[in-house]
């Protein structure tokens, strides 16, 4: 009977002994497995954050090369570029491409180089607000001419070289050339300033350098012309006609007609100086020329001294003032 009981309660302490191992064993997998996950975890984290570390400081790569006087930029990026702007020396700042579509990881523009030498300055900024700066100093290969109109009335030519000028030659249309000659002081350099034509004219320019070497330069520039005001009476002396003409179109006009007794504003048979403090407003207009050619405008005056003042804007903003007077 002690034996029975001894086997019976021996089995039992085995099998608690067992279900005790089996908790211990079962407790360790699950904690190793938390372990191994917790490890895997941090490294698929710092993997993730190494990679995106990399990314973030990755900036577009920019290329600049010169060839034949312009300057090619080619930018490459992993990631789409939201602008590329560039400036001359200390100059503003242009766009050069922005917003590009369908970016490829690669672009190349080209900027047409400036006489003289001057320093190119490219900025480019990626849709994550990354920016990547270069600069290149750039020399002008040749003889350069820069033409501009300045108000509206005149051409400006600026001709360059830096291995020196001998002298440049113009000549409007077929009339007579015209030779200039640069400083001594400034041999690399010329600026001259020259009245344009009425009409479609056609300049011809020829620049020599140091070296002999004959630079010619052919092009058309459309020429201002003034607006005209012709102030007569009609038929019948009751109206001053008013008669603007301008080629290039008539954007706006304005007049105004003053009066007052010939005896305020004549003394001795000569008119007063002071006479615009004399005299009272009559009638003044202004109007919209529509880019009409020709305009003309009838205005009643009275008797005495009436003082006309005309002043008119053609579509290219020139604009002239006119006036007159008549006595009655």
């Amino acid at each position: 009977m002690n034996q029975i009981l001894y086997t019976i309660e021996n089995e039992e302490e085995s099998n608690r002994m067992k279900s005790i191992m089996l908790f211990f064993g079962i407790t360790i997998i699950i904690f190793g497995l938390i372990m191994i996950s917790m490890g895997a975890y941090r490294i698929v984290s710092a993997k993730a954050a190494k990679e995106e570390a990399i990314e973030a400081a990755k900036i577009p790569n920019i290329n600049l090369q010169v060839e034949e006087n312009k300057v090619k930029v080619n930018v490459n990026h992993v990631r789409p570029i939201k602008e590329i702007v560039y400036s001359w020396n200390d100059e503003e700042e242009t766009v050069l491409s922005e917003n590009m579509e369908n970016f490829n990881g690669n672009i190349t523009e080209e900027i047409e180089v400036l006489g003289g030498t001057n320093t190119l300055n490219i900025k480019v900024v990626d849709e994550k607000g990354k920016t990547s700066t270069t600069s290149k100093e750039v020399t002008y290969q040749g003889t350069y001419m820069d033409l501009s109109v300045v108000d509206n009335k005149s051409l400006k030519i600026v001709v360059t070289d830096v291995a020196g000028l001998q002298s440049v030659t113009y000549q409007w249309n077929s009339e007579q050339e015209t030779i200039a000659y640069p400083d001594e002081n400034n041999l690399e350099s010329l600026e001259i300033l020259t009245d344009i034509p009425t009409g479609l004219n056609t300049i011809k320019i020829k620049a020599v350098n140091r070296e002999n070497v004959i630079e010619n330069k052919e092009m058309p520039i459309q020429g201002i012309t003034k607006p005209t005001v012709k102030i007569s009476y009609n038929d019948e002396r009751t109206m001053l006609v008013i008669k603007l003409d301008d080629t290039q179109g008539i954007e706006s006009y304005s007049y105004s007609l003053s009066n007052a007794p010939i005896s305020d504003i004549a003394q001795n048979g000569n008119i007063r100086p002071d006479f615009k403090d004399k005299l009272t407003l009559v009638v003044s207009e202004s109007k919209q020329g529509n880019s009409q050619t020709s305009i003309t405008e009838q205005i009643t005056f009275q008797k005495g001294f009436s003082y006309v003042e005309v002043t008119i804007t053609n579509t290219e903003g020139v604009e002239e003032t006119f006036t007159g007077w008549c006595a009655k």
